[in-house]
């Protein structure tokens, strides 16, 4: 006796993606462990192909980590500018948004929403459970990798923000795994690395009538050249730095140095 396909009509996706399993007879064989472990990428790698970064930068927190909020600012990497996106102090973390100019920054609990050319910010909602807003996705524009507050028993956890919607659902991870929780400890600093691009904050100095003077700044290397400094904070600390999808601005946070 001959066995009849099943043909499935037209309906919704859930309707045929249930009418198309009920075609598989035969159970496929397991996965060998080689192919397991291509098949379910690691926490890390997910972490990676989210942000569209190169690797994982170092666990070190970099000079700069002391600079926790300031003003907005943005560097025009292509004419060597800066201008100030957003004055008054109380800014952190900022980050452009997916497939736009517009940059995501908290202020204390509200997450703004602020047009890259500048003009008024946007309040989208009030949250208190994000402590950083790290990096968008490249390819979901609703999308956004956060750190968590801390509980102040285990280190910050990740968590994905929902732009539109607010909503932020937690990452797992294997905390017995050294290479998840390096992953998560690099989230913590501002080095990145793009492709050929690399952005990090560096500790300055100049001698002055009254001392020595000293403050961060953000640095941007590509590939072998010397590094340049876009943020040229002279005497402010700067730092927290986010690199545009199109490498052409750079965002990051300017505070007056005590």
């Amino acid at each position: 006796m001959k066995t009849r396909p099943i043909i499935c009509p037209l309906l919704s996706l859930g309707l045929f993606l249930a009418c198309a399993q009920a075609q598989t007879k035969t159970p496929q064989p397991p996965l060998k462990k080689d192919e397991q472990k291509a098949a379910g990428a690691s926490f890390t790698s997910k972490v990676l192909k989210f942000l569209g970064i190169s690797d994982s930068p170092s666990t070190l927190k970099g000079p700069g980590d002391e600079v926790r909020s300031g003003e907005l600012w943005i560097a025009e990497l292509k004419t060597g500018t800066t201008r100030v996106l957003a004055p008054g102090a109380g800014y952190r973390s900022p980050i452009f948004l997916a497939g736009s100019n517009d940059v995501l920054v908290l202020h204390a609990n509200d997450v703004l929403r602020i047009p890259g050319a500048g003009g008024q910010a946007t309040k989208l909602y009030s949250i208190n459970a994000v402590s950083k807003l790290v990096g968008a996705s490249v390819s979901d524009a609703d999308s956004v990798l956060v750190l968590l507050t801390s509980d102040g028993e285990s280190a910050a956890r990740v968590g994905l923000l929902n732009v539109r919607t607010g909503e932020v659902t937690a990452v797992p991870y294997d905390p017995s795994s050294s290479q998840d929780v390096q992953m998560v400890e690099s989230l913590e600093g501002w080095s990145r690395t793009y492709g050929d691009r690399h952005i990090y904050v560096k500790r300055l100095s100049k001698s002055a009538m009254s001392g020595p003077v000293e403050w961060s700044d953000v640095f941007l290397q590509v590939d072998e050249q010397a590094p340049v400094d876009v943020s040229q904070c002279d005497g402010d600390n700067c730092g927290q730095p986010s690199l545009a999808k199109d490498a052409r601005s750079m965002v990051f946070i300017r505070a007056q140095a005590d």
